[in-house]
């Protein structure tokens, strides 16, 4: 009898699942232990932070309430508004805020400051990116039952979106170099929008105001005496004793995208154009109406894709002007306009806040058998906007457009072409006698129709 002796020993395919086992517990516990190392950093930096932060308050806790204040600050003090520290071998920004508060149910507001509240917020870096903040608000008493008045003001600071709503957490940032000490603050908004400052020491049109809020256009007030014309958003005033308010409204920032076409879509590129519009910085009173100023005001040229992007943009009104010639092509209009002023050629429309707008300036081919018809009142000249534009043949087409406010109708209306040949077109339009005549196409035609009133 033969005996076989059996080796026994692990196959290709045992070992690489044997490895694969092997991997994923190791990546788990090299997982665990990262994430483990990241929390127990983190939670050292936050309890350093947190030392600071005591560690301050108690600087502040150490001076008299007189002291108590933020150099340019309201109220003024020696405290430095924002510095960084070293904690633990870390780096750690500190910034101080101190405002006084008017307690509205002692029956004296605004002529008395009751208190005033330290906040001091610690941030620093995260180990996995991104910062990280801790906040220590203390509140301060003077000696005695309140504060006498200091013979400021209170200004009142609103910020609110064009529908009225307040914007919640923006940051503004005051600065006044016509008093002594100078101002120079940095708060933000409440969850209403209001930033309260009691205390400000008066100073006529004098207080610099910038408001900014990520996704939000950034407003500056302007000095009037800096620019030639009415200003909107003046620098705010503060009378002793009162309670003075500031306003300012601030939109979420709009995209806008100009595209230069031909009638069926296909891009036309280098097409120029003057563009202004957005936020309206003040009003030029020189003319009659004054003319608003904007702070969007370009000469621009689309791309070789025919696009040209504004993006970031405060909201409001548009106007587009002077577009260039493309040989061959002729300008016929841009769609989704609202508005036309007859006199400077220039086309309206609203971007709204927080809208990604776009609008076509839009041409034809000058070999192309189109027609375009210019609908005007035999008056005065200026366009009719409504008339109602049809045009026919003995071989079936028919097609109907409604003139814009530039008074204008363009065929064909799709992409199927037109045959060169006669045409019958008729344009009706309320208050105005009918037009009906033939016309003859033959490439790109052009027709002036003047309408008369009953």
């Amino acid at each position: 009898m033969f005996l076989r002796k059996s080796n026994l020993g692990f196959t290709l395919v045992e070992a690489i699942v044997v490895i694969f086992i092997f991997s994923i517990i190791t990546l788990t516990f090299y997982s665990v232990f990262s994430l483990g190392g990241k929390y127990i950093i983190e939670s050292k930096n936050r309890l350093a932070a947190i030392a600071l932060a005591n560690e301050k308050m108690e600087i502040v806790r150490n001076l008299s309430y007189d002291q108590v204040g933020v150099v340019g600050g309201i109220p003024s003090g020696s405290l430095p508004s924002e510095e960084d520290a070293v904690e633990g071998g870390k780096t750690y920004h500190v910034k101080t805020f101190v405002k006084y508060v008017d307690d509205p149910f002692d029956g004296t507001s605004p002529t008395d400051y009751d208190y005033k509240t330290v906040k001091i917020t610690v941030s620093w870096d995260r180990a996995g990116g991104g910062t990280d903040s801790t906040d220590l608000v203390s509140r301060f008493v003077p000696p005695g039952l309140e504060e006498a008045s200091s013979g400021g003001g209170i200004l009142s600071i609103n910020i609110i979106n064009s529908s009225g709503i307040g914007v919640p957490q923006a940051t503004v940032h005051i600065t006044n170099t016509d008093v002594s000490p100078t101002i120079d603050i940095t708060a933000m908004t409440d969850n209403t929008g209001n930033l309260m400052l009691p205390g400000a020491p008066q100073s006529i049109q004098k207080y610099d105001i910038n408001v900014a809020k990520s996704g939000y256009e950034t407003v500056n007030t302007i000095d009037p005496s800096t620019v030639t014309y009415s200003v909107t958003d003046t620098p705010a005033s503060v009378v002793a004793g009162m309670m003075n308010t500031k306003t300012i409204v601030e939109d979420i920032l709009a995209n806008l995208k100009i595209n230069s076409v031909d009638y069926l879509g296909n891009p036309l590129p280098s097409v120029g154009f003057h563009i202004e519009g957005g936020r309206i910085l003040g009003s030029d009173v020189s003319y009659s109406p004054a003319m608003p100023e904007y702070n969007l005001v370009s000469d621009s040229t689309t791309d070789s894709s025919g696009e040209s992007d504004f993006n970031s943009i405060s909201p409001g009104q548009f106007f587009i002007s002077k577009v260039g010639a493309i040989s061959g092509y002729t300008f016929i209009g841009l769609d989704n306009f609202s508005g036309f002023d007859n006199a400077s050629g220039a086309y309206s429309f609203l971007v709204s806040p927080g809208q990604s707008g776009a609008i076509k300036m839009r041409f034809a081919n000058n070999n192309d058998n189109s027609l375009l018809v210019d609908v005007t009142k035999s008056s005065d000249g200026t366009p009719i906007q409504g008339a109602q534009a049809v045009l026919t043949n003995s071989g079936g087409y028919s097609a109907t457009v409604t003139t814009g406010a530039d008074g204008v109708a363009f065929f064909p209306v799709s992409s199927e072409p037109m045959i060169a040949g006669g045409y019958s077109l008729s344009i009706t339009a309320t208050g105005y006698a009918a037009y009906n005549s033939s016309v003859n196409i033959d490439k790109l035609t052009l027709q002036s129709v003047q309408l008369t009133s009953n």
